[in-house]
């Protein structure tokens, strides 16, 4: 930190898409982006950590059930108190898990919840 505000991050990994979004972490940081694909009515994304590697490069399904998230809600949150390179946290709130490791994430997340809201 310079001054008490965080600093931008490191420099973006080459492999990297230029639109990726650097999101902070409680010990380290990663890129993530994501995409709508209309065709298949689903969200892309993918999450590479600070040295360029593909930690998740997948169909990422939303938390809530709903429906994929358009390009319009498709702004990356890049510090939240949930932020975790395994999925992705947009600014409306919405949190998109990946398709592959889905339900193990949602149980994550889900307890998180649940110990921050005290129920």
């Amino acid at each position: 930190m310079i001054g008490g505000c965080r600093t931008a991050g490191p420099a973006r990994p080459g492999n990297a898409p230029p639109d990726s979004v650097y999101v902070v972490g409680a010990y380290v940081g990663w890129w993530e982006r994501c995409s709508y694909e209309p065709k298949e009515d689903v969200n892309h994304c993918q999450i590479f950590n600070a040295g360029g590697r593909v930690l998740w490069d997948e169909v990422f399904l939303p938390y809530d059930g709903g429906k994929a998230a358009k390009d319009s809600e498709l702004k990356i949150v890049s510090d939240s108190d949930i932020a975790g390179p395994q999925y992705v946290c947009l600014t409306n709130g919405r949190i998109l898990i990946p398709k592959s490791d889905f339900e193990n994430q949602k149980r994550a997340i889900d307890f998180w919840v649940k110990t921050r809201s005290g129920k």
